[in-house]
């Protein structure tokens, strides 16, 4: 049995062996890698010649997918929107990644990147902050014979609306969102969790103020908070300042309720009155049901108890 054991052993070692096959060596530092900053740099300086001296004399260019050949004459002639349009540009390392060289054994020389590009439209005011994954081939001249890019272009579809007017839904100052938001209110004013409740999916997440970016909790850690907080006030009270707006958007396809109220309570413990200006906001669902709530405030009311 344990020569049997050893046998397998031996098989799959022997197996494994045969089961991986070296194709090339992986840089991370290498002079092809170099051209690639130096492309760059010359891109971000406005230096079309330079740029070009890099390139071969025809050029594969696939971005997103999109393919097409393109003469060294006709490339990179780009460069000078960027130079008259993006003011503060950069285009760095998109740390922690760094750039590898690959010398494949049977394809040549490549080298991959992961780029950071910021900087700002000047007509438009619009800040890039666009990642951008390149892979280029080099040719046995050292010149990039192919480029490939992939990168969301959501922002140049922005800049090219920007001077655009476009509508992106309707507001409405009278809805059922808004009754909803009304009645929503009044629950929590009648310490009604029940009623309270009813009102939101049961993946509704929540934040305000006091989070962080991004940061928001779920419907049952919101339940307990609120519960919590009924232990701590009474004579709850919201005014209406103002009317609310319910906004379609058709972009996201997606009804927002925003609010403004005077809230006030008091303190059971103290008997302090806290009165305070209130903004909320309230997406939904096709439901009719409250997806998401955001509450705008200054803390510094809560903390002068």
């Amino acid at each position: 049995m344990k020569n049997f054991a050893v046998l397998l052993i031996l098989a799959f070692v022997f197996t494994t062996s045969f089961a991986q096959k070296k194709n090339g060596t992986v840089f991370n530092e290498h002079p092809d890698i170099e051209k690639t900053r130096q492309a760059w740099k010359a891109l971000v300086n406005g230096d079309v010649d330079t740029y070009k001296s890099f390139f071969a004399d025809s050029i594969g260019l696939m971005r997103n997918g999109q393919y097409r050949k393109i003469a060294n004459k006709n490339f990179g002639n780009n460069i000078t929107w960027w130079k008259n349009n993006i003011e503060n540009l950069s285009i760095k390392d998109d740390t922690p990644a760094y750039p590898d060289a690959i010398e494949y054994g049977d394809g040549g020389m490549w080298v991959q990147d992961w780029l950071l590009v910021t900087g700002t439209h000047k007509a438009s005011a619009i800040n890039l902050e666009l990642r951008l994954h390149n892979l280029y081939a080099f040719n046995k001249e050292g010149k990039i014979a192919m480029l490939i890019q992939y990168f969301d272009d959501d922002v140049f579809e922005d800049i090219n609306n920007s001077n655009l007017e476009k509508e992106n839904g309707k507001v409405f100052i009278n809805h059922p969102y808004i009754v909803t938001v009304r009645k929503l209110v009044n629950a929590y004013a009648n310490k009604d969790m029940e009623t309270l409740s009813s009102f939101y999916a049961d993946n509704a997440r929540f934040g305000n103020m006091e989070q962080q970016w991004n940061e928001s909790i779920d419907l049952e850690t919101r339940k307990e908070g609120v519960l919590a907080t009924f232990e701590k006030i009474k004579d709850i009270h919201f005014k209406q300042n103002g009317y609310p707006d319910c906004i379609y958007y058709a972009k996201n396809n997606q009804f927002v309720v925003y609010s403004w109220w005077e809230y006030s309570f008091t303190y059971i413990e103290t008997g302090k009155k806290v009165v305070m200006p209130l903004m909320l906001s309230h997406s939904f669902n096709d439901d009719g049901k409250v997806v998401s709530e955001q509450a705008y405030y200054s803390t510094n009311h809560l903390d002068r108890q």
